[in-house]
């Protein structure tokens, strides 16, 4: 997991970065800014988005996406996303981290037990409108 999360991070890092060295026009920042509105439904902007989609491959991978997006680690990230999240934000975050679709590996898995590409599209579906709904339930209810 460190590797892939060591990988993850370069790759978050390169696309932060690219075209032209700016994070706020780069092809990261491309992404997020499309997947915006479903974040707003939740209190979460662009770069907390991105991170979540990034757990896919792993979960840990959005602690590193959050690290290179806000630029900090450690306490200066604590420091960072408490700036930038409410407390219904930041529940709903975790409320969607743990709701998410598993890893890469947990879906491949999926496919291979089923041996269907429908069904693995399905869980995945599932799994995703059950996570925003969720996140966009415990926004909403603890104040959001």
């Amino acid at each position: 997991a460190g590797s892939l999360s060591l990988v993850m991070s370069v790759l978050i890092w390169a696309l932060s970065k690219l075209p032209n060295g700016e994070l706020e026009t780069s092809y990261l920042a491309g992404v997020g800014r499309a997947l915006a509105p479903v974040g707003a439904l939740m209190g979460l902007n662009w770069k907390m988005v991105v991170a979540l989609l990034t757990s896919f491959v792993a979960k840990e991978n959005s602690v590193a996406t959050l690290g290179v997006l806000f630029g900090s680690t450690g306490a200066g990230l604590s420091a960072a996303l408490a700036g930038v999240l409410t407390p219904p934000a930041a529940l709903a975050f975790l409320v969607v981290q743990m709701l998410f679709v598993p890893c890469a590996a947990t879906v491949a898995a999926i496919r291979q037990e089923t041996r269907s590409w429908g069904w693995t599209a399905f869980s995945v579906g599932l799994l995703l409108v059950i996570s925003m709904g969720g996140g966009i339930v415990a926004y909403r209810v603890a104040g959001g």
